[in-house]
């Protein structure tokens, strides 16, 4: 199958992205994509000394050499392929990567850190890399929003089942390889990315695994080459329904607005499942001056399916927390919003939080488990639209001078309410004001702009720069 059948899906979408001149993506995409690019470097700043991180920079050297690429805040410098994986694991180790609606998924900590090694490697224009982000959003979403649940039940694949098809199309834009090339490349993405089974049945959260996205982003990417190299892949591979709902793959191709303008940007460094919760605890404790020596008790009534997540009042590492709701709930409870961007190790273990976390009680709502089950189990139909967020909560405190109860909430900072650019300016000072030092963070945030007038240059050379601790 050197040549692909021009009637298969995938070869449809190959030559719809081949055809895709960076003039034909408007000019507020491209602007979407460069927020994506200071959010994902927000996280990867964030995450540049968790242990998984360092351990990951650490395997890039032996896993895959030295090289031209930076690796982020690091100073050190490895191939495309290693730059990917290791500044891929920083992206995602804090859990404040981006999100995608229609996705269910993070495809930003995949196709950000791709598109920046290429464009470092190859000496791609602003313009150019911002247009492949585009291109990485729209058929990694496209293609997760069609996806059955191969054998994974009210699953549908985590992030890294997917996130390679991003990084394929992405790099292969850059590259300008051939439909037939691009074509193999998706094809072979889809069989070498990780299956990440065991996600779905573990119940432990501690492990650096996650949604795997570090190696799907390697897989995506070496799928590619491979691909433009003349390796050949199934081409049909999005054509047996009950795998893949090719239909709504293609529906609205090259017509619908990009999908990248479905993601959303995470405003605490936790599963979003529970932001909605977060923030209602927020704004209840700012509009009645709740203290933390006040609450008696609180309520989370939130879906079934977060029951699944660790949910514990003494967490035993950083992952552990970014899934508790009791945990996190109490984090906001005494120390505010700013604690949880991101998230420090030095919470575990200290008793006045564990204690609030023991008051905490999870309620699960009838009404919301219905919607958010119909819309995460339901496999997509051809002619239904993207899924809403249905991810309801709402907040009871309880004090000692009376109960306080919030609307339902669902996770701020929807597509439909994006967070602003002045807002994640914000976020990116906060996050990593722990990492990087105020000249470094001014430094970043001036190139961040000069990207956004056409240079990409600056940016790289930036982030190539070691983190001054």
């Amino acid at each position: 199958m050197s040549k692909v059948s021009t009637v298969s899906t995938v070869c449809v979408l190959a030559r719809y992205v081949c055809s895709l001149k960076a003039t034909d993506i408007s000019r507020a995409d491209k602007h979407r994509a460069a927020m994506c690019i200071l959010d994902t470097l927000a996280a990867a700043a964030a995450g540049l000394y968790a242990p998984t991180v360092v351990a990951a920079r650490e395997a890039t050297i032996d896993l895959f050499g030295k090289g031209d690429v930076p690796i982020w805040f690091d100073g050190r410098r490895t191939t495309a392929a290693g730059a990917i994986f290791a500044n891929s694991s920083a992206s995602a180790a804090l859990d404040m990567d981006d999100g995608q609606i229609e996705a269910w998924g993070h495809p930003g900590a995949a196709v950000i850190p791709a598109a920046l090694a290429l464009a470092s490697e190859i000496g791609a224009s602003a313009d150019d890399a911002l247009a492949a982000i585009v291109v990485g959003y729209e058929v990694g979403t496209r293609i997760k929003a069609a996806r059955g649940s191969h054998g994974q039940p009210a699953e549908h694949g985590q992030t890294g089942v997917w996130t390679g098809f991003c990084v394929a199309a992405a790099t292969g834009w850059l590259l300008k390889v051939s439909a037939d090339q691009l074509a193999n490349g998706l094809a072979l993405s889809g069989v070498y990315s990780p299956n990440l089974i065991a996600t779905g049945y573990t119940s432990q959260f501690g492990g650096d695994v996650k949604e795997g996205l570090p190696w799907s982003t390697v897989a995506g990417y070496s799928s590619l080459v491979l691909g433009k190299l003349g390796h050949i892949g199934f081409a049909d591979i999005f054509d047996h329904l009950p795998f893949y709902n090719s239909r709504r793959i293609l529906r609205g191709l090259g017509e619908d607005e990009m999908k990248i303008n479905g993601n959303y940007f995470k405003p605490y460094a936790t599963c979003r499942h529970f932001h909605g919760s977060l923030k209602a605890l927020e704004t209840l404790i700012a509009e009645h001056a709740i203290k933390p020596n006040e609450i008696t008790a609180i309520r989370v009534n939130i879906f079934e399916y977060a029951l699944k997540l660790s949910n514990k009042t003494r967490p035993d590492n950083l992952a552990d927390i970014q899934y508790s709701i009791p945990f996190c709930t109490a984090v906001m409870a005494m120390l505010g919003p700013d604690s949880l961007m991101p998230i420090d190790e030095s919470l575990i273990g200290r008793e006045d939080i564990c204690a609030l976390a023991e008051k905490v009680e999870i309620v699960v709502n009838p009404e919301f488990s219905a919607q958010h089950a119909y819309a995460y189990q339901h496999l997509p139909q051809p002619d239904e639209g993207s899924h809403p967020d249905f991810e309801f909560n709402s907040v009871d405190v309880v004090t000692t001078h009376g109960t306080y109860s919030s609307p339902v909430v669902s996770p701020p900072y929807n597509p439909d309410a994006p967070m602003s650019m002045e807002e994640l300016e914000h976020k990116f000072r906060t996050a990593t004001r722990s990492v990087l030092n105020h000249s470094q963070q001014e430094d970043l945030l001036n190139a961040f702009a000069r990207l956004l007038d056409g240079e990409i240059a600056p940016l790289l050379e930036v982030t190539a720069r070691p983190a001054a601790r």
